[in-house]
């Protein structure tokens, strides 16, 4: 299946679905959670037993899924300064292709590391020390938030690069961007002026 398609396909859409569903409802859980505890403390007097167990139970989903929905809409923060000074649209999206094969080689190594633990927390069967909640459950969340990770940048590298070879670059040109002339004359239908077309409209205004 290719992935110009693959956005398009009702498995993509239901993953999304299930991916926010699991975001809002940890969200309310662990502020949920964390509102009774504070108001058996300060108005019934009285302990939340395990209540701390609970909320960073929700939070690890919370943020393990949660990063692997801003890795779908791709706006994890970047220290991008490239982009700035860069501006040969070729050279900067080979830069770009770069970093996010870097990314994922990362991630790969990462979700590898979460596999392990969460095998060794199925096998060891650890349990929290108040309400006695296998610690598998969190690192559950672990492995599978590195995993839908390791999708999204991977279908996102897949894409840049055909796109990268198909088109000359795949980012949309800023201003100020440009491509060379032997990339114009490859590559026609690209968006991008040249670096003396780009003088010309500067010249004109």
């Amino acid at each position: 299946m290719s992935s110009s398609t693959l956005k398009d396909t009702a498995v993509w859409n239901l993953l999304l679905k299930v991916i926010r569903f699991v975001i809002v409802v940890c969200n309310m859980m662990s502020t949920v959670t964390i509102l009774a505890a504070v108001f058996m403390r300060y108005v019934l007097g009285s302990n939340f037993y395990g209540s701390d167990e609970i909320i960073l139970l929700f939070a690890f989903w919370l943020y393990f899924i949660g990063a692997a929905y801003g890795s779908y809409e791709n706006s994890h923060i970047k220290a991008d300064l490239m982009k700035m000074y860069v501006k040969n649209m070729r050279t900067k999206d080979a830069i770009g292709l770069l970093a996010e094969t870097l990314t994922l080689a990362v991630n790969t190594v990462v979700l590898v590391w979460s596999a392990q633990m969460l095998l060794w927390s199925l096998a060891k069967n650890p349990l929290t020390t108040s309400l006695k909640i296998p610690i598998s459950i969190s690192h559950s969340a672990i492995f599978l938030g590195m995993l839908l990770m390791e999708f999204y940048h991977g279908y996102y590298l897949f894409r840049n690069f055909r796109a990268y070879f198909k088109e000359g670059y795949y980012t949309e040109p800023s201003e100020g961007d440009y491509v060379s002339e032997r990339i114009k004359e490859k590559y026609p239908n690209a968006k991008a002026p040249t670096k003396a077309q780009l003088a010309a409209q500067k010249g004109g205004k």
